[in-house]
């Protein structure tokens, strides 16, 4: 798991938005990383994690703004990372699950767990991007 940075200001009033992204595959998670973590463009990343476990200690651990959550993990889900947030007082306000599982009933039952948007990785980047922007602030 990456362990937080140091924040830095962006446009000299604002915080950047703050990411943590579960993600199993090392190859997408760094892809992901050199996309998200963009001070100009007002995000950074402050973790990560590739297990269930591991995702929901870091994201109560670090209080992100974002967490970007993948369905299929090393150990434990997605889905089971979406549950336990619901449960987690300090749990972020946006929850963006990118996956490859395209099917209807997985992305409807991911948004009744709290999921803001569900986006396909078969797609293009910055439908990401875009949910990310549109969610800035809050």
């Amino acid at each position: 798991m990456r362990t937080p940075r140091d924040s830095h200001l962006t446009g000299g009033t604002s915080s950047p938005q703050r990411i943590f992204l579960v993600e199993d595959s090392p190859i997408i998670r760094e892809s992901l990383i050199g996309v998200l973590d963009d001070a100009a463009g007002g995000r950074t990343v402050i973790g990560t994690a590739d297990t269930e476990q591991m995702a929901v200690e870091g994201i109560a651990d670090t209080g992100p703004d974002v967490a970007i959550i993948d369905i299929n993990l090393r150990e434990g889900s997605g889905i089971g990372v979406l549950e336990r947030l619901s449960r987690l007082d300090a749990a972020p306000a946006v929850r963006i699950v990118y996956t490859s599982l395209s099917d209807g009933p997985t992305h409807r039952y991911c948004r009744e767990l709290g999921a803001t948007h569900v986006i396909n990785k078969g797609g293009d980047v910055h439908e990401l991007i875009d949910a990310l922007a549109d969610d800035e602030g809050q």
